[in-house]
């Protein structure tokens, strides 16, 4: 009681209590005094206070651009505030703060990283949720000063690490998903966080996080619309993915559906769906045939593409899972059907064209390598199709280039 009747709180701990004060807080008993002032000593050995800089005009006002205006309450006043003068670093996780008080560069280790960035991110998100890019910095002087062997030793020290874009990434992912919950998301403000995430995921991607760990962090990936255009980002062209894509193959399609004839077991599936189907649906049964077709071409199976039931692929590369069990209706495009990769299902389509471009997109989404039974015809859809050329790669072989001189 003494604490409440004398005001007593943590911001009056921090502004520090005097021998007398403490005396009269704990009167008769020595033990609670010196009990005392040792847990205050301890509490102020694991912050560290940074007073931060102010943020120049010029600074403040270009950062602040790329922020959504902040709402108002019912008082008129802002609905969030600016960093406190006074940023304290806290006790992180005992895993994390035990790695730290060992002073090792844990920050390299994914999982600690993001643990670090956690806290820190909800030190900011009690004040403001879109803090400035200048803001962000502060905060990661302030690890820094605490932790200096956390410093990179390129750069100003701290904006690969744990700086800058660790951060506002981290803020970004969190407004992203919530937006990915809605039943209506707002696409426009979803794409421009996949553009402001993109070469951290990049980074996460190439170092091997796994598919379900990237699906859950940003939820985009799960729609055909977010796979195209994260290969966009990938690989910039004047025109999108998707639409390259099915404009390209249009341009193959008679040549590709003319080879398959004698050499596809699936053509006699294609004759019968096109027997009853109007005028109007045969450019699309033709699109869908050829895709189906496509692997015969190159002596490979479409199978290990496209499975038929219920059962799970037994493979951990994209594949698409028809649920219909029927290839006249997938032909037809009146099935639908779900995407798979390593054992996760991703999204659904509703045609088999979709689909089929989206299982080719998870490659780049992914950073998957081709699978040897597939390679002829996903190297040829990459090469010819969506003219993509990875630096580094090879000349085509030329068996490869006979078949493909055949298409054109």
């Amino acid at each position: 009681m003494c604490f409440l009747e004398n005001d007593i709180d943590g911001e009056t701990v921090d502004c520090g209590l005097t021998e007398a004060m403490v005396g009269y807080l704990f009167d008769g008993s020595f033990k609670k005094q010196i009990k005392f002032q040792q847990f205050v000593r301890q509490y102020k050995e694991a912050e560290t206070i940074v007073i931060l800089e102010p943020v120049p005009v010029g600074v403040a006002n270009s950062t602040a651009e790329l922020q959504p205006t902040p709402s108002n309450d019912s008082s008129g006043e802002p609905a969030h505030k600016r960093l406190p003068v006074v940023i304290v670093i806290p006790t992180f996780p005992k895993d994390v703060q035990t790695r730290l008080d060992a002073k090792e560069s844990c920050q390299k280790v994914p999982k600690i990283r993001h643990k670090i960035i956690r806290v820190l991110y909800e030190i900011m998100a009690e004040y403001t949720m879109y803090p400035t890019n200048a803001e962000y910095i502060q905060v990661a002087k302030a690890l820094i000063v605490k932790y200096p062997f956390l410093r990179d030793k390129e750069g100003n020290g701290y904006d690969i690490c744990v700086g800058e874009d660790l951060m506002s990434v981290e803020a970004h992912v969190k407004v992203l998903q919530s937006e990915c919950s809605k039943t209506h998301p707002d696409v426009s403000s979803v794409k421009d966080l996949m553009a402001r995430t993109f070469s951290w995921r990049r980074r996460e991607v190439t170092e091997g996080m796994p598919v379900d760990d990237v699906l859950k962090k940003y939820p985009y990936l799960r729609m055909p619309s977010g796979l195209f255009n994260e290969v966009d980002q990938i690989h910039p062209s004047t025109s999108s993915f998707c639409a390259r894509f099915r404009d390209c193959f249009t341009a193959v399609l008679p040549n590709v559906l003319k080879l398959a004839k004698g050499q596809s077991h699936l053509t006699k599936h294609y004759t019968d769906a096109r027997q009853d189907a109007l005028a109007e649906d045969l450019p699309g049964i033709d699109l869908r045939a050829g895709l189906i077709f496509l692997p015969s071409i190159f002596r490979e199976k479409i199978e290990h593409l496209i499975t038929v039931g219920e059962g799970d692929p037994a493979t951990p590369y994209p594949t698409i899972q028809l649920m219909d069990n029927d290839w006249i209706m997938a032909i037809s495009g009146r099935g639908f059907s779900v995407v798979k990769v390593d054992g996760i299902a991703v999204c659904q389509c509703t045609s088999i064209d979709e689909a089929f471009i989206t299982a080719f997109s998870m490659y780049f989404a992914f950073n998957i390598a081709y699978p040897v039974h597939l390679k002829n015809t996903l190297t040829f859809l990459q090469r010819c199709i969506v003219s993509i050329v990875e630096e580094g790669e090879k000349p085509l072989p030329v068996t490869l280039l006979r078949k493909i001189n055949l298409l054109y």
